[in-house]
Protein backbone atom coordinates (compact mmCIF):
# COMPACT_ATOMS: atom_id res chain seq x y z
CA UNK A 1 0.00 0.00 0.00
CA UNK A 2 1.19 3.53 -0.69
CA UNK A 3 2.71 5.31 2.69
CA UNK A 4 1.25 8.26 1.32
CA UNK A 5 -2.25 9.91 0.48
CA UNK A 6 -3.26 10.39 -3.25
CA UNK A 7 -4.25 14.40 -3.52
CA UNK A 8 -6.73 14.99 -6.10
CA UNK A 9 -5.18 17.71 -7.98
CA UNK A 10 -1.45 16.69 -6.90
CA UNK A 11 0.96 16.96 -10.53
CA UNK A 12 2.51 14.15 -11.84
CA UNK A 13 6.58 13.13 -9.90
CA UNK A 14 8.91 12.15 -12.42
CA UNK A 15 11.12 9.93 -12.05
CA UNK A 16 13.97 8.82 -14.40
CA UNK A 17 13.08 5.81 -16.57
CA UNK A 18 16.01 2.87 -16.28
CA UNK A 19 15.64 1.89 -19.91
CA UNK A 20 12.85 2.74 -22.54
CA UNK A 21 11.38 -0.01 -24.89
CA UNK A 22 11.00 0.32 -29.19
CA UNK A 23 10.45 -2.33 -31.29
CA UNK A 24 12.59 0.64 -33.63
CA UNK A 25 15.66 1.62 -31.24
CA UNK A 26 16.51 4.19 -33.53
CA UNK A 27 13.13 5.83 -33.76
CA UNK A 28 12.18 8.33 -31.69
CA UNK A 29 8.15 7.03 -30.84
CA UNK A 30 6.56 8.59 -27.74
CA UNK A 31 6.99 6.88 -24.43
CA UNK A 32 2.82 6.03 -23.44
CA UNK A 33 3.03 3.46 -20.73
CA UNK A 34 5.45 3.74 -17.53
CA UNK A 35 5.66 0.88 -15.54
CA UNK A 36 7.63 0.71 -11.67
CA UNK A 37 9.39 -2.81 -11.42
CA UNK A 38 12.34 -4.33 -9.86
CA UNK A 39 13.62 -7.57 -10.30
CA UNK A 40 11.48 -8.69 -13.64
CA UNK A 41 13.06 -5.16 -14.97
CA UNK A 42 16.63 -6.36 -14.21
CA UNK A 43 16.32 -9.97 -15.83
CA UNK A 44 14.71 -8.83 -18.92
CA UNK A 45 11.11 -10.13 -18.54
CA UNK A 46 9.51 -6.49 -18.43
CA UNK A 47 11.38 -5.38 -21.99
CA UNK A 48 10.00 -9.04 -23.19
CA UNK A 49 6.92 -8.16 -22.44
CA UNK A 50 7.10 -4.40 -23.56
CA UNK A 51 8.61 -5.24 -27.05
CA UNK A 52 5.87 -8.04 -27.29
CA UNK A 53 2.49 -5.99 -26.59
CA UNK A 54 3.83 -2.58 -28.71
CA UNK A 55 4.11 -5.34 -32.02
CA UNK A 56 0.69 -7.03 -30.80
CA UNK A 57 -1.03 -3.50 -30.36
CA UNK A 58 0.97 -1.97 -34.11
CA UNK A 59 -0.44 -5.25 -35.91
CA UNK A 60 -4.03 -5.45 -34.38
CA UNK A 61 -4.45 -1.17 -34.32
CA UNK A 62 -2.86 -0.21 -37.42
CA UNK A 63 -1.52 2.61 -34.33
CA UNK A 64 1.73 4.00 -34.70
CA UNK A 65 4.74 2.55 -32.51
CA UNK A 66 5.21 3.61 -28.98
CA UNK A 67 7.78 2.98 -25.89
CA UNK A 68 7.29 1.86 -22.83
CA UNK A 69 9.83 2.87 -20.35
CA UNK A 70 10.82 0.82 -17.23
CA UNK A 71 11.20 2.80 -13.70
CA UNK A 72 13.06 0.53 -11.40
CA UNK A 73 11.16 0.80 -8.20
CA UNK A 74 10.90 -2.13 -5.24
CA UNK A 75 7.74 -3.31 -4.00
CA UNK A 76 6.16 0.00 -1.48
CA UNK A 77 7.91 2.29 -4.15
CA UNK A 78 6.02 1.43 -6.75
CA UNK A 79 3.03 1.89 -4.28
CA UNK A 80 4.18 5.49 -3.62
CA UNK A 81 5.13 5.58 -7.56
CA UNK A 82 1.38 5.20 -8.55
CA UNK A 83 -0.44 7.45 -5.83
CA UNK A 84 2.64 10.38 -7.04
CA UNK A 85 1.28 9.56 -10.91
CA UNK A 86 4.97 8.83 -11.75
CA UNK A 87 3.77 5.74 -13.25
CA UNK A 88 1.05 4.57 -15.30
CA UNK A 89 0.76 0.93 -13.79
CA UNK A 90 3.54 -1.19 -11.59
CA UNK A 91 4.12 -5.20 -10.82
CA UNK A 92 4.23 -6.02 -7.04
CA UNK A 93 4.30 -8.85 -5.56
CA UNK A 94 2.28 -8.14 -2.14
CA UNK A 95 -1.47 -9.37 -2.38
CA UNK A 96 -2.74 -7.62 0.88
CA UNK A 97 -0.93 -4.17 0.13
CA UNK A 98 -2.14 -4.67 -3.34
CA UNK A 99 -5.78 -4.82 -2.53
CA UNK A 100 -5.22 -2.09 -0.03
CA UNK A 101 -4.28 0.04 -3.13
CA UNK A 102 -7.25 -0.81 -4.51
CA UNK A 103 -9.05 0.40 -1.56
CA UNK A 104 -7.09 3.87 -1.23
CA UNK A 105 -7.90 4.38 -4.70
CA UNK A 106 -4.43 4.97 -6.15
CA UNK A 107 -5.05 1.81 -8.91
CA UNK A 108 -8.04 0.52 -10.08
CA UNK A 109 -7.46 -2.32 -11.45
CA UNK A 110 -5.35 -5.97 -10.48
CA UNK A 111 -4.62 -8.69 -12.32
CA UNK A 112 -2.15 -11.58 -11.59
CA UNK A 113 0.10 -12.20 -14.16
CA UNK A 114 3.08 -14.74 -13.32
CA UNK A 115 4.57 -16.82 -10.42
CA UNK A 116 8.13 -16.54 -9.17
CA UNK A 117 9.45 -17.95 -6.35
CA UNK A 118 11.85 -17.24 -3.58
CA UNK A 119 14.97 -18.91 -2.66
CA UNK A 120 16.98 -19.62 0.90
CA UNK A 121 20.75 -19.48 -0.75
CA UNK A 122 23.78 -19.26 0.84
CA UNK A 123 27.49 -20.06 0.96
CA UNK A 124 28.60 -23.62 -0.56
CA UNK A 125 30.62 -24.48 2.48
CA UNK A 126 27.38 -23.63 4.42
CA UNK A 127 28.52 -22.93 7.74
CA UNK A 128 25.59 -22.94 9.41
CA UNK A 129 24.85 -26.60 8.80
CA UNK A 130 21.58 -26.33 7.31
CA UNK A 131 19.71 -29.59 5.91
CA UNK A 132 20.74 -30.42 2.48
CA UNK A 133 18.54 -33.81 2.86
CA UNK A 134 15.01 -34.67 2.66
CA UNK A 135 12.71 -32.30 2.68
CA UNK A 136 13.04 -29.39 5.91
CA UNK A 137 10.60 -26.45 5.47
CA UNK A 138 11.37 -22.99 4.84
CA UNK A 139 10.61 -22.75 8.94
CA UNK A 140 13.06 -25.24 9.80
CA UNK A 141 15.92 -23.92 8.00
CA UNK A 142 15.54 -20.14 8.99
CA UNK A 143 14.94 -21.82 12.71
CA UNK A 144 18.50 -23.79 11.64
CA UNK A 145 19.71 -20.02 10.46
CA UNK A 146 19.04 -18.29 13.61
CA UNK A 147 20.53 -20.69 15.90
CA UNK A 148 23.76 -21.15 13.54
CA UNK A 149 24.04 -17.07 13.59
CA UNK A 150 23.33 -16.63 17.43
CA UNK A 151 26.20 -19.10 18.39
CA UNK A 152 28.73 -18.10 16.39
CA UNK A 153 27.66 -14.02 16.80
CA UNK A 154 31.24 -13.66 18.69
CA UNK A 155 33.60 -15.86 16.64
CA UNK A 156 36.10 -14.30 14.69
CA UNK A 157 33.54 -15.36 11.11
CA UNK A 158 30.55 -15.08 12.42
CA UNK A 159 27.60 -16.58 10.51
CA UNK A 160 25.38 -14.04 8.69
CA UNK A 161 22.10 -13.40 7.13
CA UNK A 162 22.16 -10.34 4.50
CA UNK A 163 18.68 -8.72 4.04
CA UNK A 164 18.05 -5.88 1.80
CA UNK A 165 16.14 -4.23 4.23
CA UNK A 166 14.59 -1.64 1.66
CA UNK A 167 10.63 -2.16 2.57
CA UNK A 168 11.07 -4.32 -1.09
CA UNK A 169 9.23 -7.77 -1.45
CA UNK A 170 12.19 -9.70 -0.41
CA UNK A 171 12.78 -7.39 2.70
CA UNK A 172 8.84 -8.37 3.54
CA UNK A 173 8.97 -12.06 2.64
CA UNK A 174 12.33 -12.56 4.96
CA UNK A 175 10.67 -10.41 7.65
CA UNK A 176 7.46 -12.44 7.47
CA UNK A 177 9.73 -15.90 7.81
CA UNK A 178 11.70 -14.59 10.75
CA UNK A 179 8.99 -13.56 13.05
CA UNK A 180 6.89 -16.65 11.78
CA UNK A 181 9.78 -18.48 14.01
CA UNK A 182 9.63 -15.52 16.95
CA UNK A 183 12.64 -13.78 15.84
CA UNK A 184 12.87 -9.98 15.00
CA UNK A 185 16.66 -9.55 14.26
CA UNK A 186 16.71 -5.67 13.67
CA UNK A 187 14.82 -4.78 16.76
CA UNK A 188 16.35 -3.44 19.65
CA UNK A 189 19.12 -4.15 20.15
CA UNK A 190 20.02 -5.21 16.99
CA UNK A 191 21.14 -8.35 16.02
CA UNK A 192 25.05 -8.46 15.13
CA UNK A 193 24.39 -11.28 12.26
CA UNK A 194 21.74 -9.53 10.36
CA UNK A 195 23.62 -7.43 7.77
CA UNK A 196 20.95 -5.02 6.12
CA UNK A 197 22.39 -4.30 2.93
CA UNK A 198 20.13 -1.57 0.86
CA UNK A 199 20.42 -2.06 -2.63
CA UNK A 200 18.52 -3.52 -5.52
CA UNK A 201 18.69 -7.44 -6.09
CA UNK A 202 21.80 -8.10 -7.97
CA UNK A 203 24.08 -5.87 -6.21
CA UNK A 204 22.64 -7.03 -2.90
CA UNK A 205 23.14 -11.40 -3.86
CA UNK A 206 26.68 -10.09 -5.02
CA UNK A 207 27.24 -8.66 -2.01
CA UNK A 208 26.14 -12.14 -0.50
CA UNK A 209 28.27 -14.33 -2.65
CA UNK A 210 31.10 -12.01 -1.78
CA UNK A 211 30.80 -11.59 1.90
CA UNK A 212 29.52 -15.78 2.22
CA UNK A 213 26.28 -14.82 3.79
CA UNK A 214 23.12 -16.40 3.55
CA UNK A 215 20.34 -14.35 1.75
CA UNK A 216 16.29 -14.73 0.52
CA UNK A 217 16.30 -14.00 -3.35
CA UNK A 218 13.98 -14.92 -6.19
CA UNK A 219 14.56 -17.34 -8.31
CA UNK A 220 14.64 -14.71 -11.85
CA UNK A 221 17.52 -12.92 -10.15
CA UNK A 222 19.27 -16.08 -9.01
CA UNK A 223 19.39 -17.09 -12.60
CA UNK A 224 20.06 -13.56 -14.25
CA UNK A 225 23.22 -12.69 -12.43
CA UNK A 226 26.53 -13.12 -13.52
CA UNK A 227 27.78 -17.18 -13.11
CA UNK A 228 30.53 -16.05 -10.79
CA UNK A 229 27.69 -15.30 -8.06
CA UNK A 230 25.92 -18.57 -8.20
CA UNK A 231 29.21 -20.62 -8.10
CA UNK A 232 29.65 -19.19 -4.40
CA UNK A 233 26.20 -19.91 -3.73
CA UNK A 234 24.02 -23.05 -3.29
CA UNK A 235 20.39 -22.75 -2.72
CA UNK A 236 18.68 -24.92 -0.04
CA UNK A 237 15.02 -23.98 -0.64
CA UNK A 238 13.27 -23.20 -3.67
CA UNK A 239 9.67 -22.14 -3.83
CA UNK A 240 6.79 -23.94 -5.91
CA UNK A 241 3.66 -23.14 -7.97
CA UNK A 242 1.42 -24.33 -4.93
CA UNK A 243 -0.90 -21.21 -3.92
CA UNK A 244 -0.26 -22.28 0.00
CA UNK A 245 3.83 -22.27 -0.66
CA UNK A 246 5.64 -19.57 1.97
CA UNK A 247 8.15 -19.16 -1.08
CA UNK A 248 5.58 -18.60 -3.65
CA UNK A 249 6.12 -14.86 -5.19
CA UNK A 250 3.01 -13.78 -6.94
CA UNK A 251 3.78 -10.87 -9.70
CA UNK A 252 0.46 -8.47 -9.66
CA UNK A 253 0.12 -6.01 -12.76
CA UNK A 254 -1.53 -2.91 -11.09
CA UNK A 255 -3.05 -0.03 -13.08
CA UNK A 256 -2.73 3.28 -11.63
CA UNK A 257 -6.43 4.74 -11.59
CA UNK A 258 -4.94 8.37 -12.63
CA UNK A 259 -2.95 7.22 -15.18
CA UNK A 260 -3.04 9.81 -18.22
CA UNK A 261 -3.05 6.25 -20.86
CA UNK A 262 -5.20 4.30 -18.64
CA UNK A 263 -6.77 2.79 -21.82
CA UNK A 264 -3.77 2.07 -22.97
CA UNK A 265 -2.67 0.45 -19.57
CA UNK A 266 -5.77 -1.49 -19.25
CA UNK A 267 -5.23 -2.96 -23.09
CA UNK A 268 -1.36 -3.95 -21.76
CA UNK A 269 -3.26 -6.01 -19.07
CA UNK A 270 -5.30 -7.55 -21.36
CA UNK A 271 -2.54 -8.64 -23.17
CA UNK A 272 -0.79 -9.88 -20.47
CA UNK A 273 -3.39 -12.14 -19.11
CA UNK A 274 -4.07 -13.60 -22.74
CA UNK A 275 -2.99 -16.92 -23.03
CA UNK A 276 -1.13 -16.32 -26.27
CA UNK A 277 0.37 -12.78 -25.23
CA UNK A 278 2.11 -12.10 -21.70
CA UNK A 279 0.96 -15.42 -20.38
CA UNK A 280 3.25 -17.34 -23.13
CA UNK A 281 5.90 -15.00 -22.65
CA UNK A 282 6.02 -15.85 -18.70
CA UNK A 283 5.72 -19.61 -19.32
CA UNK A 284 8.48 -19.85 -21.98
CA UNK A 285 11.13 -16.90 -20.77
CA UNK A 286 14.50 -18.01 -19.91
CA UNK A 287 17.76 -17.12 -18.27
CA UNK A 288 20.86 -18.96 -19.18
CA UNK A 289 19.06 -22.06 -20.66
CA UNK A 290 16.67 -22.01 -17.59
CA UNK A 291 12.56 -20.97 -17.50
CA UNK A 292 12.03 -18.33 -14.62
CA UNK A 293 8.73 -17.85 -14.25
CA UNK A 294 5.40 -20.03 -14.18
CA UNK A 295 2.19 -18.29 -15.88
CA UNK A 296 -0.20 -16.95 -13.30
CA UNK A 297 -2.66 -19.88 -12.42
CA UNK A 298 -6.18 -20.12 -13.81
CA UNK A 299 -8.36 -16.93 -13.18
CA UNK A 300 -10.97 -16.40 -11.04
CA UNK A 301 -12.05 -14.16 -8.32
CA UNK A 302 -9.47 -11.12 -9.45
CA UNK A 303 -10.59 -7.96 -9.48
CA UNK A 304 -12.30 -6.69 -13.02
CA UNK A 305 -11.39 -4.40 -15.40
CA UNK A 306 -13.24 -0.78 -14.61
CA UNK A 307 -15.31 1.08 -16.60
CA UNK A 308 -13.15 3.85 -18.02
Amino acid sequence: MASIFLKPNHPPHYIEAIEVYRIAPDTDSPTKLRIASGGAGQSGLIRTFAEGFIKHHVKTTGAAPFAIAWMASDTTMSFNSLALKAVDMSITYHPVAEKTAIQQGIADRREYIWRDHWMLVGPRSNPANLSTTGSPSIYDLFTQLFRACIETQNAKIPIRFLSRYDKSAANIKESNLWTAIGQTPWSYPHSSWYHTYVDFPFRALEVAALLGEYSLVDKGTWWSVEPWIREKLMVFKLGEDDEDDPLLNPAHALVSSKSDNKELAHEFVDWLTSEDGGQEVARTFTKNGVVLYSAAPPRKGLLSKPKL
